[in-house]
């Protein structure tokens, strides 16, 4: 017998250990996530504490998005908890955001130029949690892929003149001997 069904358990009730500043249970708007359409912009390696989270969100139907196609082959061959999950090669400075409850751009906005980021997060009129490193300077991109080159730095006054509510997490980061904190911005 499988043991998950012994203890009438299933494989979406273990969700991954995070800490508590980036578990998105403690992120998400508190409404029923199960009517959610969901757009995840950057798939990206599917490795970080928050992408590691996502497959296991019962959203109504969430539509992951990435420019590089490799992430979303990864992507693809996961189990997702979604009631559908779609993968879709595409740039979201291009793609039609009005169909979304809610928009989800975790490490993306430092990849994209500046002016092309604050467009990106004007068009979106629904509800948006964003995720981004606060560095002082420019990371080295180790991944390969052009699409993971940083082109633009921000910081948390950035967000507040935009109406975003903000949280920093001081020391978040700690890469190749830099420290660096991390920023939520929820609209």
């Amino acid at each position: 017998m499988n043991f998950l069904k012994f203890l009438n358990l299933n494989r979406y009730e273990f969700y991954p250990p995070v800490p508590d500043c980036i578990d998105l249970r403690n992120r998400l708007p508190r409404t029923n996530l199960k009517k959610l359409i969901v757009l995840n912009v950057g798939v990206g390696s599917g490795n970080s504490g928050l992408a590691r989270q996502l497959p296991f969100i019962k959203f109504k139907r969430l539509d992951c998005i990435d420019v590089h196609q490799p992430y979303l082959d990864n992507a693809t061959a996961r189990t997702w908890a979604a009631k559908q999950a779609n993968f879709i090669y595409a740039d979201v400075r291009n793609f039609d955001t009005s169909i979304y409850d809610l928009v989800l751009m975790f490490d993306v906005l430092e990849h994209l130029p500046r002016g092309d980021s604050l467009e990106v997060m004007r068009k979106i009129k629904c509800k948006q949690i964003i995720f981004l490193p606060l560095e002082k300077e420019f990371r080295a991109n180790i991944y390969g892929a052009e699409s993971q080159d940083h082109l633009s730095l921000w910081t948390e006054e950035d967000f507040k003149f935009y109406g975003y509510k903000t949280e920093v997490l001081p020391n978040f980061h700690k890469e190749d001997n830099r420290i660096f904190d991390a920023l939520w911005a929820l609209k």
